[in-house]
């Protein structure tokens, strides 16, 4: 405010350049080596574990959200609080997103496993899950409709593929749980 408009617009513009190409780069890299990993193990369709011949990166799962992130932005781009609700709705899924963390922490080692670390298996992450409630409580509330209605879509999905048989599961944690020398689990 002190220099003028002038130096805020550049100011804006070098932060997009610097940190706003990059940082969308790595999630678009990283979200489609997501979607490519699930439909590889047949949790999404199979046309999304399509990879390239030459260049070897899942080319239908990166035009897929290339298209997506496209269309979201510029939909939020035409709102006059488009960039306040992306940034709120991408925070609100990464907190949900580690809120699902915490409890499959406590289900994986404190059910399933039997541990008796209560402190790295129940009292930590019921710590985290509780500071991460707290704050996705006081998010906005468009962000709350919009997130927890992704979260039921995405508690949908899995049901579904649990009714169809395609539970999804963990190829290297099945590895691990097996005596040295046997076979993987197929299922």
């Amino acid at each position: 405010m002190a220099s003028g408009e002038w130096l805020a617009t550049l100011t804006a513009a070098a932060t997009a350049v610097a940190w706003g190409f990059a940082d969308s780069l790595v999630a678009q890299a990283a979200t489609s080596h997501l979607l490519f990993a699930m439909a590889r193990d047949r949790q999404l369709p199979s046309f999304l574990a399509r990879v390239h011949p030459r260049h070897r990166v899942p080319v239908n799962a990166t035009l897929l959200t290339v298209a997506v992130s496209l269309v979201l932005g510029l939909y939020m781009n035409s709102r006059d609080d488009g960039v306040t609700l992306l940034s709120t709705l991408i925070n609100f899924g990464a907190l949900t997103t580690f809120l699902v963390l915490h409890v499959s922490v406590v289900v994986h080692y404190l059910i399933r496993r039997r541990s008796r670390d209560y402190w790295r298996h129940l009292i930590a992450p019921g710590i985290g899950f509780a500071i991460l409630a707290y704050v996705v409580v006081n998010a906005n509330i468009a962000a709350q409709r919009l997130g927890f209605v992704w979260l039921g879509v995405g508690a949908v999905v899995l049901a579904g593929l649990q009714l169809t048989g395609r539970r999804p599961r963990l190829a290297a944690m099945e590895a691990t749980d097996q005596p040295a020398g046997t076979p993987p689990r197929n299922g």
